[in-house]
């Protein structure tokens, strides 16, 4: 075998004496340094790839907007904080519009956002991890509760409360209002999601436009839901910065997250 080597490759890789081995040739020398730092770089390839989590240490921030926690993350975001104690995580709980900016300036490493986006694919890595739709949400007294679905112009010059400013929900709710043509009274505009769910409970003559899922995770006698014809979807992405170069910390705990998503 190793004459066929040295005759394929057309080298001496041994010195011989008397038809026997005696040493190696200064390519010898080379080819076996050269090899030995190969098998040293796949033995350690072989200890990263089964390096255990508890070695991976680091600090993680995450935004997440208050509703996206409360409903799809109240069990896996506890699991994976007590799963990884030697990781600092920070929440930042903020609404998607908001941590759009905090991503871009490298305030957080990761952020949970709604498609679209709007952010270039070649500055971040995005991955859809839950769909649903938006929904009208009232209380069972408002005159839309008893109907299978609304469409856009049946919320015309209807009393809404709705998110503000510092989230996409309101962004694409915007749009739509645009796109139909309609005009509801937006009664008031709240950061906390909970204040609408309660506030469209309470009153009969106010209703409030919120996921789909939050009425499956929620549920209330006290509040209905009804679907939207031609609905926005409520695409939830996790998404990162691209960079050449990403800590061990980052790369386990994104890798973390797209996991769980994938087998719920």
């Amino acid at each position: 075998m190793i004459n066929e080597f040295e005759h394929q490759e057309n080298v001496a890789l041994f010195t011989r004496a008397n038809g026997k081995i005696s040493g190696l040739t200064y390519v010898g020398e080379n080819y076996y340094r050269d090899a030995k730092e190969l098998l040293e770089k796949y033995h350690q390839m072989n200890r990263n790839l089964h390096k255990k989590k508890q070695e991976i240490t680091g600090k993680i921030s995450i935004g997440i907007p208050p509703l996206i926690l409360s409903i799809i993350f109240p069990k896996i975001l506890p699991e994976l904080i007590l799963n990884n104690p030697q990781i600092e995580f920070e929440v930042k709980e903020l609404g998607a519009y908001s941590l759009k900016s905090e991503l871009l300036l490298g305030n957080v490493n990761f952020a949970t956002l709604l498609y679209p986006e709007h952010i270039s694919s070649k500055i971040i890595e995005s991955f859809e991890i839950y769909r649903s739709e938006l929904s009208v949400f009232c209380s069972p007294n408002h005159h839309l509760a008893q109907k299978k679905s609304v469409t856009w112009q049946d919320l015309h010059k209807e009393k809404i409360v709705t998110f503000d400013k510092t989230f996409m929900i309101y962004q694409h709710l915007k749009e739509s209002f645009e796109r139909y043509n309609i005009h509801p009274d937006i009664v008031y505009e709240s950061a906390s999601w909970d204040f609408l769910y309660y506030t469209a409970k309470s009153n009969s003559d106010i209703l409030t436009i919120l996921p789909l899922a939050t009425g499956e995770y929620y549920q209330d006698p006290h509040l209905v839901s009804v679907k939207i014809e031609d609905p926005v979807l409520w695409r939830v992405t996790l998404c990162r910065l691209k960079k050449s170069n990403y800590s061990n910390a980052e790369n386990y705990i994104f890798d973390e997250i797209l996991k769980v998503f994938s087998l719920l």
